[in-house]
């Protein structure tokens, strides 16, 4: 995959597959990543395994990780013994005002944006401009992995749920392995949906609503394996 196909300029349902997830499945090991910080730091994932890992991925036009970043960062400051990471990746919804990620310059400065969009207070990775950790881990736009010290995959959700990982979090130091890894979809309010879009552009909500019949016919299919 070239770096054009993977971060799109424009929105199609058909650049994600919700009934398929990649990546090492809870029980299994972690697949190490490289990335950098957001002062330009560079850092494997295996660097964090000190404490167990809660490692989200987003973007700053992405409705679904704005509708959990307030509850994440909260989380973080219940479980500090935890690092709580969020892998920025590409664009879920680029436009006119936000556009594609074409260099790690941009990416850097996007991901910057989340504390001025989202007051986003984890440490944030930076994934390459092809997506490869992001593609390593299954390629959602807002999916969660816990990882534990010994870098055994003890939950994931192909949608980040806050009630299901507050419940992995109570018992985090623990060997139990939570194998549930399909989730519904948790739905923004419509006033998160559309400030997120709108960071895109007044063209990448076009698109969202233009995309909306499918994206939403891709729901219902993978809400069978949840």
């Amino acid at each position: 995959m070239n770096n054009t196909d993977y971060n799109y300029k424009h929105f199609n349902p058909k650049d994600y597959d919700f009934n398929t997830f990649e990546g090492p499945k809870a029980g299994e090991m972690f697949i190490d990543f490289q990335a950098v910080t957001l002062n330009g730091k560079d850092v494997s994932l295996s660097d964090f395994l000190d404490r167990p890992i809660v490692l989200e991925t987003g973007s700053i036009t992405c409705p679904m990780y704005a509708n959990t970043t307030t509850a994440m960062n909260e989380l973080q400051r219940q479980y500090k013994d935890v690092h709580f990471l969020l892998l920025y990746i590409r664009e879920a919804h680029p436009g006119g005002k936000t556009e594609n990620i074409t260099t790690m310059a941009e990416k850097r400065d996007h991901a910057r944006s989340t504390h001025k969009y989202y007051d986003e207070q984890r440490e944030i990775l930076i994934d390459s401009v092809d997506g490869a950790a992001h593609r390593f881990y299954g390629s959602m736009p807002n999916m969660t992995y816990v990882i534990g010290r010994d870098g055994i995959v003890r939950f994931r959700a192909n949608w980040t749920n806050i009630d299901a990982l507050k419940t992995v979090l109570k018992s985090i130091e623990t060997d139990k392995i939570e194998k549930k890894d399909f989730y519904d979809v948790v739905k923004p309010a419509p006033w998160i949906a559309v400030r997120t879009l709108l960071i895109g552009g007044v063209s990448a909500m076009v698109e969202f609503f233009m995309g909306l019949p499918q994206l939403l016919h891709q729901h219902k299919e993978a809400a069978s394996k949840s």
